[in-house]
């Protein structure tokens, strides 16, 4: 783990699809299924987090083994938004995930909630989970995709917050997530309960764990 300059950590930032969220096998489900209408058959939860990678259409390349067409990027968005749409309130958070958020709010650090999911869609899961009170701030993407640039929007969304970046840890499950952390000076903590593999998640150097509470554990500790 890099050591910083900080003191204990105060805040927590918490992702949310593969995260808090216990998605990956819906979000795997539907890739899946599209691919095979489009000449891919046998794409696999695991393969899925081999290739994963963003932007989304190099993802989707890697895994058809050469570019994909705008017209094949366009239609692979639209069946997975209206496929997640459509199983989105039958969604569960991740087992431990309310233990996990009860262990950082015992020890007295803030926690919030950043997502590049759309921020309408967050918002309803949010509420319909009935977890809103736990985070200070709730912040989705205000764009329909989520292929933004989420360092730009964590340095943002402590700065909103008035939160040292040093005094923060960022808890998700992309590789995305620690170089997001990593430009703000912030930590970071990464589970394997999303949408990347082990492998390529230890290869940024982050702490690395296969549950929320026991990464909400190494937050709370991060030096």
């Amino acid at each position: 783990m890099t050591a910083r300059s900080a003191s204990a950590v105060a805040h927590v930032v918490w992702d949310w699809n593969g995260t808090l969220l216990d998605d990956f096998g819906l979000t795997a489900e539907i890739a899946g299924r599209t691919l095979e209408t489009l000449g891919v058959p046998g794409v696999t939860g695991e393969d899925i987090r081999a290739h994963f990678r963003r932007p989304f259409g190099d993802f989707y390349g890697s895994l058809f083994g050469r570019p994909v067409t705008a017209e094949e990027f366009r239609y692979i968005r639209e069946r997975y938004e209206s496929e997640y749409h459509a199983g989105l309130l039958d969604l569960g958070l991740q087992p431990d995930a309310l233990d996990a958020l009860d262990l950082v709010a015992s020890e007295g650090a803030t926690q919030s909630l950043l997502s590049m999911a759309p921020d309408e869609q967050l918002q309803r899961l949010v509420d319909h989970h009935a977890i809103r009170s736990r985070f200070v701030r709730v912040e989705g993407s205000p764009r329909t995709d989520s292929d933004g640039f989420k360092a730009e929007r964590l340095e943002h969304h402590l700065a909103a917050l008035a939160i040292d970046p040093r005094s923060s840890v960022v808890i998700g499950d992309t590789v995305d997530d620690h170089e997001a952390a990593l430009a703000c000076g912030a930590g970071s903590v990464l589970v394997t309960t999303g949408s990347t593999a082990r492998t390529s998640l230890e290869a940024t150097g982050a702490q690395v764990t296969d549950n929320l509470a026991e990464a909400a554990t190494f937050a709370l500790g991060y030096r």
